[in-house]
């Protein structure tokens, strides 16, 4: 079953699960402004716990790629809840508040004299946790770091165990109602099994274990990495898909493109760009140490066997990994070109092996370089302009976009500018 159609399952499941609290939990036979909203409070907080739940599932590629090749667009799922559905979830103690007569302090001062007291403070934690944490993704993510942001991230986490914690002791329906108290028993089943799966991402169980063959320096800032399978289990990726690398045993794991796989050997190769912390750590790997690798992941290029069109690659930087693969694979048969964007010749790597497939169709483009333009080669920045110039026909053409988002976001203009379908624009997305 392809992908879009399991999206579509997905979002129609979801929007399914978020029915029953407003089934089970019964209407307040009087009908007051108090009584409503008591009724509507409880009814959002389940609903916001079922919500909650989904972000969790949704933001573990250890579960979602138990069913998805592509996470991306799951991931962009994720956030829309995180950022939007996460509203719902605040209505809950508003309406409590409103519902009870209390002030706008009552979420923000905890009491614990009593039973009831207590599990409302529970709730609370969770309020606060889950505040944070949408201040820092929703309104604060252009920001913060990657690394801060992430560790933040994590806390909505603990949002779903405060928020389960809490309804015994305060719920109503909960204390009066056999089916909602059932149904209390699902969310919480429902908890540990997204859990447990988390906890299986967490621990690398997703993973398969690789060993360093080679690390190769390709200048300043650009390495080759090849690993070897150290069993008989391995990957087997297609054009176009990235893998994740974990570098220890409870590790971060980082996305990247592979740029060759070798059927005979189990061998996968990847060229990556030293950028931070991480991918410092990287550039230190030694021949024989140990490498858990997840995945494979994505559809960029799944399309690329079933239609007939001429191929365009455009690439910044070390984006110019996914294309090899393919490059060699069609030379000499289909049309390719190789649009590849570089800052300076030092900074620019894998050209000569592009150039050995393709040849004059590959055009290489730097944005800092000062010496005059040698034979194939442009000044500035991919735009309309240098696209209309070497391909005649644009619209003949399928284009394959690779790089930084911001660096796609423009050449996607430029190519549309040119009269080309949306459909016929393929941009890579990470499934972070």
């Amino acid at each position: 079953m392809k992908d879009s159609i399991k999206r579509l399952l997905l979002i129609f499941t979801l929007v399914t699960t978020l029915v029953p609290p407003f089934l089970l939990l019964p209407f307040p036979a009087l009908m007051t402004p108090s009584t409503v909203s008591v009724w509507l409070a409880d009814t959002l907080g389940y609903v916001g716990i079922v919500l909650l739940l989904w972000m969790s599932a949704l933001g573990a590629k250890s579960l979602v790629g138990l069913v998805f090749r592509d996470l991306a667009p799951v991931l962009q799922l994720h956030k829309w809840l995180g950022t939007y559905a996460v509203v719902l979830i605040f209505a809950h103690p508003l309406l409590v508040m409103l519902g009870y007569g209390e002030t706008l302090l009552y979420p923000f001062l905890p009491a614990v004299g009593t039973v009831f007291e207590r599990g409302v403070t529970l709730g609370r934690i969770g309020l606060w946790v889950l505040l944070l944490t949408w201040v820092s993704s929703a309104l604060l993510r252009g920001r913060l770091a990657f690394r801060p942001w992430k560790y933040l991230h994590y806390l909505a986490y603990l949002t779903v165990p405060f928020a389960l914690l809490h309804i015994p002791n305060t719920g109503s329906y909960f204390m009066s109602e056999t089916l909602v108290k059932g149904y209390f028993l699902t969310l919480v089943v429902a908890f540990v099994v997204v859990t447990l799966l988390r906890l299986r991402g967490w621990l690398g169980l997703d993973t398969v274990a690789y060993r360093v063959h080679e690390q190769q320096r390709l200048n300043e800032t650009d390495f080759l990495l090849v690993l070897e399978p150290t069993g008989a289990q391995r990957l087997q990726p297609r054009r176009g898909q990235y893998s994740y690398l974990r570098l220890g045993g409870i590790s971060e794991d980082h996305p990247f493109s592979i740029l060759d796989y070798d059927q005979s050997t189990g061998r996968l190769t990847f060229a990556y760009r030293v950028y931070g912390s991480y991918t410092r750590l990287m550039s230190q790997l030694q021949p024989g140490q140990l490498v858990k690798v997840g995945g494979p992941y994505g559809e960029f290029m799944a399309d690329i066997d079933s239609h007939d069109r001429l191929l365009v690659y455009i690439s910044g930087g070390i984006g110019i990994t996914p294309f090899l693969a393919p490059l060699r694979h069609y030379a000499g048969g289909r049309e390719q070109w190789l649009f590849a964007a570089n800052r300076t010749h030092a900074s620019a790597s894998l050209l000569r092996e592009a150039y050995s497939q393709i040849g004059d169709h590959l055009v290489a483009v730097f944005s800092r370089e000062s010496t005059p333009p040698g034979p194939g080669e442009r000044r500035g920045r991919i735009n309309t302009d240098m696209l209309q110039e070497a391909l005649k026909h644009p619209a003949r053409y399928e284009y394959y976009l690779c790089g930084l988002p911001a660096m796609m976001h423009d050449v996607s203009l430029a190519v549309e500018r040119l009269g080309v379908p949306r459909s016929q624009i393929h941009a890579e997305k990470f499934g972070w």
